[in-house]
């Protein structure tokens, strides 16, 4: 993202616990009797090893990290970014691999952020000025439209963080305060917001709720939207309401506009 201007375990149970009862043996001494209550209770002391072997996934697998962190660094490149409550598989083994998961991105040009708070995470590409570097993470910029309508979504989850969601009507309703008096088309108008709210939707911003006219805001909105380009998109979209910008289009690319600027980073698919 561009700134503007700146910014299982698994235990095997001992089937022998105790011998045959013909069998005399010896006593244990107390270090055979702490293993016996350990292995007898599930358990092993000071912990499960990981020895590093684990079954191929695939013909010719040769990574030495277990499937599940694998899976969960595919996640991290592949999706917008990762939350506590979908991804309840991915989630804990972030928590618990966060060093590693981070060298494995770092080889890749990524950085990895968390937010342990919001419950989300997500990579974004890291500024090397190496000229051999790659940009794995392509850059989506969002219309004029689109970033209005994400401001207003900024402010409302800020509003309601424990319930972040948002009647479509709301997000017409608020658009139209945008749209200019000599404008008549107001259903073409409300067709653009439609199509902002879509673009929203696509770059996992928002989700909607199966059976509602209802989105669910996504705290990541936060990240995307730093303290900077809230002012600088709140200085532009005051300019528009009083007519300072007459010739700003509901749907021109905030890119053209030279402020406030909002990009989110997916993986290239390539």
């Amino acid at each position: 993202m561009r700134e503007h201007a700146q910014p299982s375990f698994e235990d095997v149970f001992d089937g022998t616990l105790f011998a045959a009862a013909d069998a005399a043996p010896a006593p244990p001494a107390r270090t055979d009797i702490e293993k016996l209550f350990a292995e007898a209770d599930g358990l092993r002391i000071g912990g499960r090893v990981d020895t590093g072997e684990h079954p191929p996934r695939f013909d010719g697998d040769t990574s030495r990290l277990p499937p599940e962190v694998c899976w969960t660094l595919q996640e991290l490149v592949a999706a917008p970014h990762l939350t506590e409550a979908k991804a309840q598989k991915s989630w804990p083994v972030l928590l618990r691999h966060e060093d590693l998961l981070r060298s494995r991105l770092s080889e890749l040009g990524l950085v990895l952020e968390i937010d342990r708070e919001g419950g989300f995470a997500f990579t974004r590409q890291a500024e090397d000025p190496s000229p051999r570097s790659r940009t794995l993470l392509r850059t989506r910029t969002l219309s004029l439209a689109a970033s209005a309508l994400a401001l207003y979504l900024y402010n409302q989850y800020l509003l309601a963080p424990d319930d972040p969601v948002v009647e479509t009507s709301d997000m017409v309703e608020h658009m139209l305060g945008y749209k200019p008096a000599d404008n008549t088309d107001e259903a073409g108008f409300v067709k653009k917001v439609h199509a902002a709210i879509k673009a929203l939707e696509d770059a996992s911003i928002i989700k909607p709720v199966i059976g509602t006219s209802r989105y669910l805001i996504y705290g990541v909105i936060t990240a995307i939207l730093t303290a900077e380009r809230v002012e600088a998109l709140q200085e532009r979209y005051r300019a528009i309401a009083v007519g300072a910008d007459a010739t700003a289009d509901a749907d021109a690319p905030a890119g053209e506009s030279g402020c406030g600027v909002i990009e989110s980073e997916e993986g290239t698919g390539e």
